[in-house]
């Protein structure tokens, strides 16, 4: 079961597990564990009274957090979010600045990683960190590409 109200009561349980856990979050994948979420049904109940039960989760439906973002400050506190936007935005900034000097295959591929990177960025907001995902692979390949585009602008460049 996933729909748009289900999405909103998870965040809302991410961001009090986060508030609750700001430093280091409940470690990865903990929004999962009852452990995590727990604590947090109370109060997901009384701010969401009209939602069924099978929105929330339980120990036969450990939902998480289906954003990626919000997951990331649930599981892995200030730090983690610091570090998947810094990759996210390290990376686009290469390839940015790999498009705007680059020509050719190299302006292309700059051009292919951004795109990619900024596609990767919209979509965490639909999914939460799941390692070995298509999506995941499409964000470490995305960066890669910007890099390789940066090293041949620098390799032609000397």
């Amino acid at each position: 079961m996933q729909s748009y109200s289900q999405r909103t009561v998870l965040a809302y349980i991410g961001l009090q597990i986060f508030l609750d856990h700001p430093l280091l979050g409940v470690g990865w994948q903990g929004s999962l564990d009852e452990d995590g979420y727990g604590p947090q049904l109370a109060a997901a109940r009384a701010r969401f009274p009209d939602e069924p039960n099978r929105t929330f989760p339980s120990p036969n439906h450990p939902w998480g957090v289906h954003t990626a973002y919000i997951q990331a400050l649930s599981d892995l506190g200030l730090p983690g979010l610091a570090l998947l936007a810094a990759l996210l935005a390290g990376a686009l900034a290469i390839g940015v600045r790999a498009a705007l000097r680059a020509a050719g295959q190299a302006a292309d591929a700059a051009f292919v990683a951004t795109a990619w990177l900024l596609l990767v960025a919209g979509l965490l907001n639909a999914t939460g960190l799941v390692a070995g995902i298509p999506l995941e692979a499409m964000m470490w390949l995305s960066a890669g590409l910007a890099v390789a585009a940066a090293a041949e602008v620098r390799r032609v460049a000397a």
